[in-house]
């Protein structure tokens, strides 16, 4: 029996293989591409900066001691190297943590870094060289009032998208942000520039185009959010910034999930009652969504979708009274604006595009 088990799994294996082979040749043969990206390419502009170093958050000035960890997943010397030399451009005292620059490392001596760039009282900040994965279990077992009692902010995105739930839900801000790529030439000028400037409590004001799936209207609340996947694992844990008790405005991005994946993360935010109890809805980047939609591409939903922003306008904005952008460029693609979570925002949609204002 255990043998035919193993060759039905061996058979079914080279069949999948066989068939998710055949469909990527037949992508390539047609000229059609295997994936495709959304809100990368939204007109921004930065009319002007709003000054937040009076207002009693902790931002950064020259001289300022940033720890620089991998606080999810290990990074390559090359980004790490271009890190620390990037952050001393800027001023600032780059610190690297003892389990930075290794092949390989356990759990405990991530959560031992962690630790240490929260507890040591000359570090100012907190900087990830990259995301990854699993951040979560470096957070089953941080104490969150050991985030709350630290009180530094700590940049990062994608996977870092569970320390930035963990440090809203414990009252603090952080920067939603491009990590190493700030240093090695992908980001552009301008989003580095804001990058730079945010870090120092200069927030910008920017002013956005519209998208035909916009919803007009303006609303206030706490920014919170970040990668959907990572958002999700996040949910009913002490670092669930879905819990907070002011209003709040949601941004969402993703990267390498299917349009099915997409809806099933998205339906487990509604049946939760986030998408309810959002005060307004932005939606960021979705970069390199596979082509191939698995059994879920709208065609028994009325007609096939023609990108996400129409499956998600479709299948989860109908009736909903809030203000809905769609588009911003921040998440994984090279254009990747920075985000202040944490604080308040102001979000008015209008007909020919939106603002995102951040208020004192």
């Amino acid at each position: 029996m255990k043998l035919w088990k193993s060759l039905f799994f061996v058979f079914a294996l080279a069949a999948g293989m066989t068939a998710l082979a055949a469909s990527s040749e037949a992508a390539a043969l047609s000229g059609e591409p295997d994936v495709f990206s959304e809100g990368t390419d939204t007109p921004v502009t930065i009319p002007s900066y709003r000054d937040f170093r009076q207002s009693g958050a902790r931002f950064l000035k020259e001289g300022d001691k940033i720890a620089v960890i991998a606080a999810s997943s290990l990074s390559d010397q090359e980004a790490i190297a271009a890190t620390i030399e990037g952050l001393k451009n800027w001023g600032y005292v780059p610190v690297e943590g003892n389990y930075v620059s290794v092949t390989e490392r356990t759990l405990d001596e991530c959560i031992e870094d962690v630790t240490w760039a929260l507890t040591d009282p000359e570090i100012r900040a907190v900087f990830s060289v990259r995301g990854g994965s699993a951040s979560s279990e470096v957070l089953d077992q941080l104490p969150l009032s050991l985030i709350k009692d630290a009180g530094k902010p700590i940049i990062g995105y994608s996977d870092i998208s569970t320390y930035l739930s963990a440090w809203t839900a414990s009252g603090l801000l952080s920067i939603h942000s491009p990590m190493s790529a700030c240093f090695t030439g992908k980001t552009p000028e301008t989003c580095t520039d804001a990058v730079q400037r945010m870090m120092k409590g200069e927030i910008p004001v920017y002013q956005c185009g519209g998208s035909e799936y916009d919803i007009p209207g303006c609303a206030e609340g706490i920014l919170i959010g970040g990668n959907l996947s990572t958002l999700t694992m996040v949910l009913h844990t002490a670092y669930d910034c879905t819990t907070i008790e002011e209003p709040f405005i949601l941004f969402l991005e993703e990267v390498g999930e299917d349009m099915e994946h997409i809806h099933r993360f998205l339906t487990i935010l509604k049946h939760e009652g986030i998408l309810d109890r959002a005060s307004g809805l932005i939606f960021g980047e979705w970069v390199d969504i596979p082509t191939e939609c698995g059994t879920y591409n709208g065609n028994s939903r009325g007609g096939e979708f023609q990108s996400v922003a129409d499956m998600i306008s479709r299948q989860f904005l109908e009736g909903r009274q809030i203000p809905v952008a769609f588009g911003f460029p921040a998440g994984h693609d090279d254009v990747n604006y920075p985000l202040l979570m944490g604080a308040k925002l102001k979000l008015e949609v209008r007909e020919d595009g939106y603002t995102m204002d951040w208020i004192r």
